[in-house]
């Protein structure tokens, strides 16, 4: 059997979270988000609870909020001089929303829930399968080569019981217990096997479908270190976790060479560790700057190890069932700037963010850019309202592959515009 051009490599992307790069968006709230991400050493809002948890011990009062991120990708890919295709107008959801209460004399409690990742890719791919089997003309293909769909969708949330604790006046610690529910959806072209009968028969493969489901639990630490009001330093560890994957793998024309057309497809995923350090410094009244570094230990993702329930697909697709990975830690550097005007705030912000997998494994499913992203947004804050607005734009480093997985030239620009809610009772 040929080797299928995207092997099983997008499903990690489900467990990678939004702390780094890949198809998902590099944080949360519109506020946070509007000054680059660099919120690790503010954490001054609801949204602690996904960027260091200490900051929720700076509640005073029972607070509520909601926020919402569209992200609105667009793609290309050029295989050769003949083809190259586009991206389908789509938009994938992304949000948090939380309930914090303190309880007593520096203790918070509550409950966030956000989703770690909400995006994917829908390629307007007519002709994307001749393209790939070319010279071997559709014709020769049993059945003959048709269109087939490309796309993937990618979500988890995230439910996060949270408690934060003023330690002293200057020294601020929190913690959360994550449980994430994740899942993956892909289809592709399943490529041909050829079979030696008398005349050899390429057997179409038809559509290839995944649709796999899972749990996971780990861990968020903070710490927020205040010694004066103008002044703070965040430091945040998310733990490893384990996405426990399990669901249906199926392709469509198997039955042609006698194997079942679907089996029970398992898989665990490690998703890397986040460490990150922040300081909030406020040189003016009115200003306030931030500056993140955020690592990501994606070297966790050597590979991917597929159980396969039935044993004849067991059998059939050893070389399949393992998917080299390789991919390198990253760092992240941002920074952010927000300026008070009585109610109303204005932020700016700007990112770097590098692409964690090597050319070997990209592929249209599992795009890995280097980003350079900037954000800019404001916020109202009136009586127990807090409004804010944002909006970011990633621009990717184009990417030319000569050999791997899925050769080709590859472009990347994501639209993220943004909104949040807060109430304090």
């Amino acid at each position: 059997m040929r080797r299928p051009l995207l092997g099983f490599a997008v499903v990690l992307v489900l467990a990678s979270g939004l702390s780094a790069n890949g198809l998902n968006l590099n944080g949360l709230g519109a506020r946070a988000a509007s000054m680059g991400g660099a919120f690790v050493g503010l954490a001054d809002d609801f949204t602690a609870v996904f960027w260091n948890p200490a900051g929720l011990a700076l509640t005073k009062r029972g607070t509520f909020g909601l926020t919402g991120d569209l992200l609105l990708p667009a793609s290309r890919y050029t295989l050769n001089d003949s083809f190259s295709m586009t991206t389908k107008s789509r938009a994938y959801p992304a949000g948090l929303a939380g309930f914090f209460q303190p309880i007593g004399d520096g203790v918070v409690v509550g409950v966030g829930a956000y989703t770690l990742s909400g995006i994917g890719a829908d390629w307007d791919s007519a002709g994307f399968e001749t393209a790939l089997a070319y010279p071997t003309p559709s014709s020769f293909f049993t059945p003959t080569l048709d269109s087939y769909a490309w796309r993937s969708f990618i979500g988890s949330v995230t439910v996060s019981p949270s408690v934060a604790v003023r330690i002293t006046d200057w020294l601020l610690f929190g913690a959360t217990f994550n449980l994430s529910y994740g899942f993956f959806q892909t289809s592709q072209w399943g490529t041909s096997m050829l079979l030696f009968t008398k005349p050899p028969t390429l057997v179409n493969l038809g559509q290839q479908s995944l649709d796999i489901k899972g749990w996971g639990t780990g861990a968020t630490f903070g710490l927020l270190l205040k010694p004066s009001d103008r002044l703070s330093f965040g430091l945040t560890y998310r733990t490893q976790a384990k996405m426990k994957l399990s669901g249906t793998m199926e392709i469509e024309n198997l039955g042609l060479i006698d194997l079942p057309a679907s089996t029970g497809t398992g898989l665990d995923v490690p998703s890397p560790s986040w460490l990150a350090g922040g300081i909030a410094v406020k040189p003016i009244g009115r200003l306030t700057a931030t500056f993140d570094l955020q690592w990501t230990n994606w070297a966790k993702l050597v590979g991917l190890d597929f159980a396969f329930a039935d044993p004849l697909w067991a059998d059939a697709m050893t070389a399949e069932s393992w998917q080299d990975l390789e991919w390198k830690n990253r760092l992240q550097i941002r920074a952010g700037l927000e300026y008070a005007l009585g109610d109303f705030s204005i932020r700016a912000g700007y990112y770097n963010d590098p692409a964690p997998a090597p050319a070997e494994t990209l592929s249209v499913l599992i795009p890995s850019f280097s980003y350079n992203s900037v954000t800019a947004g404001f916020g109202y804050a009136k009586g127990h309202i807090k409004l804010d607005f944002g909006l970011e734009y990633l621009l990717g480093r184009d990417r030319t592959v000569t050999e791997g997985a899925m050769p080709g030239a590859y472009g990347m620009s994501i639209w993220v515009p943004m909104v949040s809610f807060g109430y304090t009772f």
